[in-house]
């Protein structure tokens, strides 16, 4: 039976300023917390700069050694580019999870897709997840909305 599962939508495959504020964000939080299953999604986005790590790995490497525990199960999710496919992916790797009322599910993600993750998660896991955020993108407003409207219709 699954207690906590984490879920960490990965965003680039370089350890830049904001990157590194994220996932120290991630690993306060699951210090703190401490779920028994980490999912980290993010695929081989940037091939040609870092042509050997995908934003899992990436991620990976950074928050393990920084728990001061250690998960039960730590899932790399490394076949997705996109949002809605770090949550559609990583929901077909916790399927065999039994999920119960009781289990928690908490997303990681920039905190302007914050909306667009919550419905994803909705429509992929028929759960409500809690979401954790950072802030840094610098995609207008506008643009994030029409993106969510967009990749909404496309699942429906």
């Amino acid at each position: 039976m699954a207690g906590h599962v984490v879920i960490v939508c990965g965003y680039g495959c370089h350890l830049v300023p904001e990157l590194q504020k994220y996932l120290g964000h991630v690993v306060e939080f699951t210090n703190k917390e401490r779920p028994e299953y980490l999912v980290l999604c993010g695929g081989f986005t940037q091939r040609k700069s870092a042509p050997d790590i995908s934003e899992a790995a990436l991620m990976k490497s950074y928050i393990l050694p920084r728990l001061n525990y250690v998960p039960n199960y730590v899932f790399l999710e490394e076949d997705s580019y996109t949002t809605p496919e770090n949550i559609q992916k990583a929901g077909e790797k916790i399927r065999f999870l039994l999920w119960t009322s009781d289990t928690e599910l908490t997303v990681f993600c920039e905190a302007t897709r914050a909306l667009k993750v919550d419905l994803l998660v909705r429509h992929f896991l028929s759960r409500r997840p809690s979401i954790e955020t950072v802030s840094w993108e610098l995609m207008s407003p506008q643009k994030q909305i029409i993106a969510t409207l967009y990749d909404w219709a496309a699942i429906k």
